[in-house]
């Protein structure tokens, strides 16, 4: 082989030995790194070397100006890095990261790495240098979640943001409880997306309520972001509003409300369910006592919900029933005087020319009773009254004749009976006699009864309910018991 042969062979044997060892020194960092000011950046780093026995290793960081930012040895750093650098990770294992803490303005670099493999060699990787844009202001939060819902449904909303340093990441609260997980994500260049989602069971109270997310980054930078939930819900709290007391032949107004998204239609019912009204409001013209309870139904797509029935409150003058009576029972005579009324009448009696006071009264809901025990003396009637708010009313009760007085009259219609029975047995002894004996005829023989005996019949007085005598129908005298009246009033009792 010729000389310059060898001389050639041995040229591109020592390019390619020395093309070998430079190409083991590489590095894996990026460009460049977004950081968030005031707060933490990693910037990921991962360096090869060549293949040999070492037996320490070394990684340090420095600025353009050959300045180290970053050594074991804390002496040896510039001092505004100490207590804010440290490498992440197993330098030995080939893991060169570097975390930057309370990142500051002049904290842009650029920096590269170096590593120093104890016994064997040194290597600046000054061909991958790495800077640090700062940023002010974290971005955007990207949040998600459906804001149209139905009740009772499971709602997952969810909130990400971009960060730079994975040690630290951002924090993450809402507003309403639920279920919540945390996903990271690694992006390029050094970035991470972190993740918040949160699930719960809507309910009708999130209606138009906010749902807040609110994100804080290391160093204590925050912001927050917020979405309206819209439920759908059937109506609730369904109730009719109206003014409970309305006096008889009044109208009364009612109306309908509820809670429910979409907002309800109104529906009026009777009691017994037939359809009366459409519409928030009803109207009820000339209420009686005897007007039907009513409720409203409220209605919308989620469904139909009825409220409670109603009964107006009728008020009403009293009315004396007719079946209000006086008896007799051992020799003791008792009126009662059962009055309908709303509210509850004052019951009181007139004997003669005075008012006397119910000896009890009693109250049952509408139906209001006064009894009246007294010496009635030979009055035949007794006369009732009543008031309230609204008007008054009267009736003339007829007293029972005593026991006494029934037991003459008995006697008397007896010895009546007896009188006849006895003249005519007389009449009929003479007639034979006249006959028997041929007797002239007697100026006797001409008494005849000219008319019947008739037995007198008295017909029992009838009773008068609402008496329009003018003296009773506007009686003075309610809140003057015992007050003397005009004897002539009872004239033509």
């Amino acid at each position: 082989m010729a000389v310059w042969q060898w001389l050639l062979f041995f040229i591109c044997i020592c390019v390619k030995v020395t093309q070998t060892e430079a190409s083991s020194w590489t590095i894996d960092v990026p460009s460049s790194v977004k950081g968030l000011l005031g707060s933490c950046v990693v910037i990921p780093c991962s360096y090869n070397y060549p293949n040999a026995k070492v037996q320490t290793f070394t990684g340090i960081w420095t600025n353009d100006g050959n300045q180290v930012i970053y050594h074991p040895t804390e002496s040896k750093m510039l001092e505004q890095y100490r207590r804010r650098t440290k490498l992440l990770g197993d330098i030995s294992k080939s893991n060169c990261s570097l975390m930057i803490e309370n990142l500051q303005q002049n904290d842009g670099g650029p920096f590269h790495f170096r590593i120093e493999l104890g016994g064997y060699n040194s290597f600046s990787y000054l061909n991958k240098k790495v800077s640090i844009l700062m940023i002010r202001e974290p971005n955007a939060i990207d949040f998600s979640a459906h804001e149209d819902i139905k009740e009772g449904q499971p709602v997952s909303a969810s909130c990400s943001v971009f960060h730079s340093c994975p040690t630290y990441p951002p924090a993450f609260h809402w507003s309403h409880s639920g279920e919540q997980h945390f996903q990271a994500q690694k992006l390029h260049d050094g970035q991470w997306k972190a993740t918040s989602i949160l699930t719960f069971r809507s309910n009708r109270t999130d209606h138009n309520k906010l749902l807040q997310c609110r994100v804080t980054y290391h160093g204590g930078k925050h912001q927050e972001t917020s979405k309206t939930l819209k439920v759908k819900y059937a109506p609730v709290n369904v109730k009719v509003e109206y003014q409970s007391d309305v006096n008889e032949g009044e109208t009364a107004h009612l109306k309908c409300s509820s809670d429910a998204n979409p907002v309800s239609s109104y529906e009026w019912h009777s009691e017994t369910g037939a359809l009366l009204n459409k519409g928030q409001t009803y109207t009820m013209s000339n209420v009686s006592r005897h007007s039907e309870a009513v409720y409203c139904t409220a209605v919308n797509e989620e469904g139909r919900v009825r409220s409670s029935t109603v009964k107006l409150n009728v008020l009403y003058g009293p009315v004396i029933e007719t079946y209000s009576k006086c008896s007799s029972y051992n020799g003791i005579v008792k009126c009662d005087c059962i009055v309908q009324s709303k509210p509850p009448s004052m019951v009181h009696f007139v004997l003669g020319d005075r008012v006397v006071q119910s000896t009890t009264v009693e109250t049952a809901g509408s139906v209001t009773t006064g009894t009246l025990q007294t010496d009635f003396g030979s009055f035949k009637f007794v006369h009732c009254l009543a008031n309230n708010t609204l008007g008054n009313a009267n009736l003339t009760l007829s007293l029972p004749v005593n026991d006494n007085m029934q037991y003459i009259f008995i006697a008397s219609g007896t010895g009546v009976i007896l009188l006849i029975i006895l003249i005519a047995t007389a009449v009929g002894v003479k007639k034979c006699t006249r006959r028997s004996g041929e007797t002239p005829p007697s100026d006797l023989s001409t008494m005849k009864s000219e008319r019947p005996v008739a037995i007198p019949h008295y017909a029992p007085a009838k009773r008068k309910e609402n008496y329009e005598d003018a003296h009773y129908t506007n009686y003075h005298v309610y809140g003057n018991v015992g007050t003397d009246l005009d004897e002539s009033v009872y004239a033509n009792v």
